[in-house]
């Protein structure tokens, strides 16, 4: 109802906006990405690997389809695994106790962002998010993301300056290998691009522009 008078549309991915599209939607729109608050969330200068690498999610849900049959899956891999680590900031679904991976309760702000500089890579098992924040506020703290390859509108961002996997023994095999090119994944970052300066920008001049073509 609201995009018969509506004079735009602003989609946070173009996976959302296909899927619209799909479903019938013809008006005009745009598409423009979240961002996090770079005061908080950036990378340390420089980071070198150890002997361990150590994995981390977060989500403020604990709905089954932020990826919880991969955590779960992992969790299990993880009791004669020596070389991984895996931490899970949030709410774990209730369903299964996980017995190898750490539980840090919900975080935010720079709390949040000082736990996330703590690791090497972050993992993402959600499936079909419209765009998602938490993948953002990982890459923006220099992290490379794994993410799920039904991730949906957050792959857009993620297969930037990460690898995508569909199962446990590719997501294995993507660890490995952005171990093996850690600082070139790393480098892929683009922080300005993932700043909520740049999405408010766009807003910003999203809005002016409609407002003087209409003058």
């Amino acid at each position: 109802k609201n995009n018969t008078i509506a004079d735009e549309t602003v989609f946070i991915s173009k996976w959302l906006a296909d899927y619209y599209i799909e479903k019938g939607f013809n008006k005009p729109f745009h598409v423009i990405y979240n961002g996090c608050n770079t005061n908080d969330f950036y990378p340390e200068t420089k980071k070198e690997l150890g002997k361990v690498i150590n994995l981390v999610t977060h989500h403020w849900s604990d709905n089954w389809m932020k990826g919880f049959d991969i955590y779960n899956q992992l969790d299990e891999i993880l009791e004669k695994r020596d070389d991984i680590t895996f931490s899970y900031i949030g709410r774990y679904n209730k369903n299964y106790i996980p017995k190898n991976i750490k539980i840090i309760p919900p975080l935010y702000g720079k709390k949040l962002s000082n736990e996330l500089r703590k690791y090497d890579i972050y993992l993402t098992a959600a499936r079909w998010e419209a765009g998602g924040m938490h993948h953002i506020e990982g890459a923006s703290c220099g992290l490379p993301v794994l993410f799920h390859i039904e991730g949906g509108g957050i792959n857009e961002l993620c297969k930037n300056y990460g690898l995508h996997y569909n199962n446990i023994p590719s997501l294995l095999e993507g660890i490995n290998k952005i171990k093996n090119l850690y600082q070139e994944y790393r480098n892929k970052i683009k922080y300005d691009f993932l700043s909520s300066k740049r999405c408010c920008e766009e807003y910003y001049n999203l809005i002016t522009n409609m407002v003087d073509s209409n003058h």
